[in-house]
């Protein structure tokens, strides 16, 4: 049996762990005001590519599709669905497609990194960089 809540704005009955209708259409609205006016259009274009899809494949399967930030720190083993790049596309368009600037991560570990990249980019950028080589070493 399903459970239900209220949404604290409209007071509507929704499905546990679902949007209410009138969030979705403020978020629908907040999404095409970014993508008008704040969106890098390049980036946006390659991560839509058929290149990005091919090299995120690719570092996947490297990776045995395991999460290295959580293997390597916690020796834990957590299913991998997103590909990072260590260092940003807005930082070096050249590294964009370079398999040892590409880390795959879990959607929830790839927020926390972000954060930590808002407190000291340069410094997670060796922390991550040695941690992918290392993982990589030392999978062979």
């Amino acid at each position: 049996m399903p459970i239900y809540t209220r949404c604290s704005r409209c007071g509507a009955r929704v499905m546990a762990g679902a949007m209410c209708p009138c969030r979705a259409k403020e978020e629908a609205k907040r999404q095409k005001l970014y993508d008008a006016t704040d969106r890098d259009r390049r980036g946006h274009a390659f991560y839509n590519s058929s290149e990005w899809k091919k090299i995120k494949q690719k570092v996947l399967d490297i990776d045995e599709g395991i999460d290295i930030y959580v293997y390597m720190t916690e020796g834990k083993i957590l299913i991998a669905d997103v590909v990072h790049h260590i260092e940003p596309l807005a930082d070096n368009w050249n590294k964009r497609l370079d398999i040892d600037n590409l880390m795959s991560l879990n959607h929830s570990t790839h927020g926390i990194i972000e954060k930590k990249y808002k407190k000291n980019k340069q410094e997670m950028i060796r922390i991550l960089t040695k941690m992918l080589n290392d993982y990589r070493l030392e999978r062979g």
